[in-house]
């Protein structure tokens, strides 16, 4: 079953609906990527903004997410920045699971650097809350750049449209990965299947930023083999949120 959305003035369903949504966004080194980000979302309008909250983990950057931003007028948004204390490699799952841990909204979307959220999409987001528990929405890829990159056309491994409870249904991610590259998209999506409906909404669109995909060793082997041990003995971990973090800005 698919969700219509529909471009409407305000009205009750939208009153109700404020604040409905929080925009999880991992940020790891990308400097001007996460400007990019933040000054996405100045931009929708101020009722459209009105119906988000935004949340930015900052995985122990270089340049901390606070003075990246230090330039732009943030007041606009309700923002909360989080910074992660310890420099873990791939700390992919912990950083979810913090984002989740700290949602306070009924809906969020897990977003990474490499994936830009339109108005045009934030909008149709806020109509798709309609959905019953259990429901997930996951959405086409467009390269701007590039109208002949391979990415065109495909759904991002992580990004997707979720309620909080569902998130935690499912079991989080699993930060037993941490230390070594993937499969924290491949488990979540394996524990899911049996919690989640998936709704590929092919006629929405996130927009791909090449830029924005962390320049790190992509050897899954270690991850690879990790999860199928954890796969025959379901010994998934109920560890969250294994280091140190302080809330720095919101």
């Amino acid at each position: 079953m698919e969700y219509e959305c529909h471009e409407n003035k305000i009205n009750y369903w939208d009153v109700y609906v404020m604040k409905k949504i929080t925009i999880n966004l991992s940020f790891y080194n990308q400097n001007d990527v996460l400007i990019k980000h933040v000054l996405g979302w100045k931009s929708w309008s101020k009722e459209l903004r009105e119906k988000f909250s935004f949340c930015i983990i900052d995985d122990c950057s270089q340049t901390k997410a606070v003075d990246v931003l230090s330039e732009i007028d943030l007041s606009d948004l309700n923002l909360s920045i989080y910074r992660v204390q310890e420099d873990l490699v791939c700390n992919i799952a912990g950083v979810r699971n913090l984002s989740a841990q700290e949602c306070k909204t009924e809906w969020m979307v897990i977003l990474d650097m490499d994936t830009l959220i339109s108005e045009e999409l934030a909008s149709s987001m806020i109509q798709l809350c309609k959905a019953p528990k259990g429901s997930c929405f996951k959405f086409n890829r467009r390269v701007p750049s590039n109208p002949y990159h391979p990415k065109n056309g495909q759904p991002h491994p992580a990004v997707c449209l979720l309620q909080l409870e569902d998130y935690w249904d499912v079991g989080g991610c699993e930060e037993d990965l941490v230390g070594h590259y993937g499969q924290t998209d491949p488990i979540f999506w394996y524990r899911a299947s049996n919690v989640l409906t998936v709704h590929f909404r092919s006629d929405m669109y996130l927009d791909y930023i090449p830029e924005g995909e962390a320049v790190i060793n992509r050897d899954t082997s270690h991850n690879q083999k990790l999860f199928e041990q954890k796969r025959r003995t379901h010994n998934w971990s109920t560890d969250f949120v294994r280091f140190k973090w302080e809330k720095v800005y919101g």
